[in-house]
């Protein structure tokens, strides 16, 4: 079952070697600091990207306020305005929700699900086309970043095999993903952002059921509250550490705050998606629009600020290599353990 998984296993590790490691020049390069795959704005596509994005920015700026405007395109395209507003930037590093104003996974199956909804059954191959293709445009035109291509990569994994009738596990289908990504292009595993959504989704793989059914019991409720508390306790399980590794602090408040913000966010990625192509048709229903996505971004914003200037928001902590290595270790015989007992209670 496993031996597939194993054999890309080691074409990826070869591939790092000879790409990467193999001679200085390309280990510099792997090292490199750009992120997106499409970031040379002088040849296509990067071009056009570049243009759609300062047509994005003009069209959010011209009707809403700093850090209000910030906030939306990041959510939305994955534009990062925040240098123009640091006191805002910094609350959102001190309160740990940064991760909100960066395009994800999150944005990705959010508009493969909308996609979906709107044409029907997703058993259709045209339907599954389509899907596949809208996700790859947006995809692209966020920059095609670690996160991004990580989760249309998987997203489209487990979208084809359920189209044949297939079961496929989130584990496998994850780590199948990181491999082929590692292949394709092996600057990626050098890369923070790609190696932070990895663990962060394979938190969520891991324990996110889990967590968010024994919260339900201990609550007695399953309310959107208790879903994002469970689903950031399950991210921050394998992200908190190499947060602490690459950059010696950790948020107290972020278990907190996260679930009181996390909720606004597809309401008004999915209104701001639909804002930006409808600033260039009219901008008097554009302005309309902006009416419901401002209370959203208004209630995020202010969430942010207020626990920023508690007097306890976070504390600097630095993890070593060897201790990360240990705790990693550590969770994945946890996992195993806990997915072999799932095996045996539902059989």
């Amino acid at each position: 079952m496993y031996l597939p998984l194993l054999l890309i296993m080691i074409v990826a590790l070869i591939r790092v070697y000879f790409s990467c490691l193999g001679s200085s020049y390309l280990y510099n390069a792997c090292l490199e600091p750009r992120e997106g795959m499409f970031s040379d704005v002088e040849k296509f596509p990067g071009k056009y990207i570049n243009l759609f994005r300062q047509y994005s920015i003009n069209a959010v700026r011209s009707t809403f306020p700093s850090p209000h405007s910030e906030l939306l395109l990041g959510m939305v395209i994955g534009v990062d305005e925040l240098g123009k507003f640091s006191k805002f930037k910094d609350a959102l590093k001190t309160t740990g929700t940064i991760h909100v104003v960066v395009v994800s996974g999150f944005n990705v199956s959010l508009i493969s699900n909308l996609v979906m909804r709107a044409l029907g059954s997703r058993y259709k191959l045209r339907n599954t086309l389509i899907a596949t293709f809208s996700t790859l445009i947006y995809s692209i035109m966020t920059g095609f970043e670690p996160p991004v291509i990580r989760a249309w990569v998987m997203g489209n994994v487990v979208s084809w095999v359920k189209f044949y009738g297939r079961d496929v596990d989130g584990f496998r289908a994850l780590i199948f993903t990181a491999l082929v990504m590692v292949i394709i292009w092996p600057y990626f595993i050098f890369s923070v952002s790609f190696q932070l959504s990895f663990l962060a989704t394979l938190g969520l793989v891991a324990f996110g059921n889990d967590i968010v059914s024994l919260l339900s019991r201990i609550f007695k409720s399953k309310s959107f509250f208790i879903e994002d508390l469970g689903t950031t306790f399950s991210a921050q399980i394998f992200v908190l550490p190499l947060s602490s590794y690459y950059f010696g602090r950790i948020s107290l408040v972020s278990f907190l705050v996260n679930p009181l913000v996390l909720w606004t966010v597809p309401l008004a990625t999915i209104l701001g998606t639909l804002y930006i192509p409808l600033y260039l048709l009219s901008k008097v229903l554009s302005k309309i629009l902006s009416l419901f996505i401002y209370p959203l971004l208004d209630v995020f914003t202010e969430t942010v600020m207020f626990f920023s200037r508690l007097s306890v928001t976070g504390m600097s902590f630095n993890i070593g290599v060897n201790v990360l290595v240990v705790y990693y270790l550590a969770i994945f015989i946890v996992y195993f353990l806990v997915s072999k007992n799932r095996k045996k209670y539902e059989k």
